[in-house]
Order: structure tokens, then sequence, then C-alpha cells
């Protein structure tokens, strides 16, 4: 008889444990999502990582690229006479440390002798065609930038001057005149110092000095003040 009023006693107990065990079960379920969104943010976390150096290299400013123009002096190609020199130029940035430019170049003038000027038709026109590597030892993002270019240049010249001349009391009595013109090229040397005005840094104002060492001889030297646009 005790045997059989045990059962009862087993079977009243048996749905508090299965009632346990299921509250465990929800408690276990509950857990793991409140977990989900943590685990998904932690994956999340390395990727946004990984792609945001991308987004910042992306995001760099171009090298800039300029418009400069030049008004300034230059000899004729036998250095006698100072001459009006204007130019064009395109000059864009190729690193932090070097540049390019290339230019349209006029050149026109008077001799400035007083005897000379007495003579019919005396004049000097000229027109070159300059490219050159410039290097800026101190970067080219500064707002002073100086540089020292080196390169070529190629044209064609035409000099109205004079073989022969004779004067009394400062008057010209007799002369010989002669024309001179032909291809002209060689070597150049340049020291280059701008600063950007403004800032926004759109323009640029600065001066400019070159030595020309022709191919078939003669050494002219050019000084010029330019102001840029940055394109």
């Amino acid at each position: 008889m005790q045997r059989f009023q045990a059962i009862p006693s087993l079977l009243s107990i048996h749905p508090l444990i299965v009632l346990c065990d299921m509250i465990k079960a929800y408690h276990f379920a509950g857990s793991i999502l409140l977990l989900l969104p943590v685990a998904a943010t932690a994956q999340l976390t390395p990727s946004y990582q990984q792609t945001a150096p991308l987004v910042k290299s992306s995001a760099l400013a171009p090298k800039p690229s300029y418009l400069r123009l030049g008004v300034g002096t230059a000899y004729d190609v036998n250095g006698y006479y100072r001459c009006t020199r204007l130019a064009l130029e395109y000059a864009p940035t190729l690193s932090q440390h070097f540049g390019a430019a290339g230019r349209i170049v006029g050149v026109f003038g008077n001799p400035s002798d007083k005897l000379q000027r007495q003579l019919p038709n005396q004049n000097y026109k000229a027109g070159f065609i300059e490219a050159e590597g410039v290097y800026y030892p101190f970067g080219t993002d500064k707002r002073v930038l100086f540089g020292v270019g080196a390169g070529g240049f190629a044209g064609y010249y035409e000099k109205n001057d004079y073989n022969y001349l004779k004067a009394t009391s400062g008057q010209v009595t007799d002369y010989l005149l002669v024309s001179y013109r032909g291809p002209y090229a060689g070597v150049l040397f340049s020291l280059n110092l701008d600063a950007a005005v403004g800032a926004r840094q759109l323009y640029r104002v600065g001066a400019k000095a070159t030595v020309q060492n022709g191919i078939n001889g003669g050494r002219t030297s050019t000084y010029n003040l330019t102001l840029a646009r940055r394109l």
C-alpha cells in the first residue's frame, strides 16, 4: 500500500519540475536574443574601420595647376639692349616637390643707344616656346613657393641692326644696315618665387629670373613679374 501511495505524490511534483525547466529555457533564449545585436555590431565595426581609410584617401584634393602671365624684360640674342618680354604659361604640380611649366614667349624692343636710334628700322623681335621642370625644396603646398628650374627653349628671332656707323657731334653721318634672323634655341635656368593671395589661394603673385644660353652662341637674362590663377 505504501508503494501505491507514493505514486500520486510523484505525479503531483512532476508539473512543477516541468514548469521550472520551461522558465529556465525561456530565460536562456531571451539572453541569446539580447546578445545578437551586440554580436552584429562587433562584426560590423571592423568592416567600417577598414573602409574608412579608403574614403579618406579618395577625398584628397587634386594637385593644382596654374595659368600664369608674366610681364618683364629680356635682352636681345646678343645681350646688347633690353626688350619687353611677355609670357603665357601653363604650370601643373607633379608631386610634393616637383612641378612643370610650359610657356609661349614674345620679346620685342628697340635699341636704347642714342646714335643707333637715329638709324631707320632698328628693332628686335622674337618668339619662343619654353619648357622646364621646377624643384621646390620646401614643398608645393606652401603659401609661399620657392623653386629652381631647368629646361630648354626654341624659337625664331629677327634683329635689324647696323654693320657700320659714323657720327659727328652726336649726329649720324654715315651708316650701313644689316639684318639677322633665324632659329634660336638653347637651355635655361630659372629662380621662381611667388605667394598665394586670399583665403582660398586662387591667385599667386611672384617674380621669375631666367638665364638662357643659346646653342649657337649668345647668353641672355630675363626678369619677370608674374600673376597666376589656379585652375
